[in-house]
């Protein structure tokens, strides 16, 4: 992807839509050293304007749009990454989310939706305000200078989604909680 060992790349795995705010990704980047790249993996009605966007921002060489790419084809694409950002506007469950933790990396997300029930600011997340692209900077700043807060967030964020969003876990709740209930009322 033309990244150096000495980058720090930031990631979003997200539909290019104005909710996920990847612009915002993109205008934090002129608060960072130049060594901070944003990787955007993902399509939407948004990716010219993005593109255009960090062309007249002359970021475009700090930034690589991936584009596509099969979620079974998306782990090594984490692994390369340091830090999963997506500023959302408004969220649900948030899966990216998850799978960003799952993947061993520290998360930067707003306190918005369904975000809230699962990042805890410092401990399995940063929270960066709602359309502030200095506070994405910031949280940035932060996880690249503080190495000992980076790894408790890693680590408590890896336990949590060892704990509760486990495929076998969720099955075997959904499992107890819902279909023998509806066999047993049967």
């Amino acid at each position: 992807l033309g990244f150096e060992k000495e980058d720090t790349v930031l990631v979003t795995t997200s539909r290019l839509v104005e909710k996920n705010a990847v612009s915002d990704i993109i205008n934090s980047l002129k608060f960072l050293p130049d060594t901070v790249k944003l990787l955007i993996i993902g399509t939407g009605e948004l990716e010219k304007d993005l593109r255009l966007e960090a062309k007249s921002l002359n970021l475009e060489a700090r930034i690589v749009f991936a584009g596509f790419v099969p979620h079974e084809k998306l782990p090594p694409y984490l692994w390369t990454s340091d830090i999963f950002v997506r500023p959302s506007l408004s969220e649900g469950m948030g899966n990216s989310f998850i799978e960003a933790m799952a993947s061993g990396l520290p998360v930067i997300a707003t306190p918005v939706g369904g975000i809230v029930d699962f990042l805890k600011d410092g401990e399995t997340g940063l929270f960066c305000e709602v359309g502030n692209p200095k506070s994405i900077a910031q949280k940035v700043e932060k996880l690249m200078k503080d190495s000992e807060s980076r790894e408790y967030i890693i680590q408590i964020a890896s336990r949590m989604v060892n704990e509760k969003y486990d495929w076998s876990l969720i099955a075997g709740r959904m499992k107890s909680e819902v279909f023998d209930k509806i066999i047993l009322n049967k």
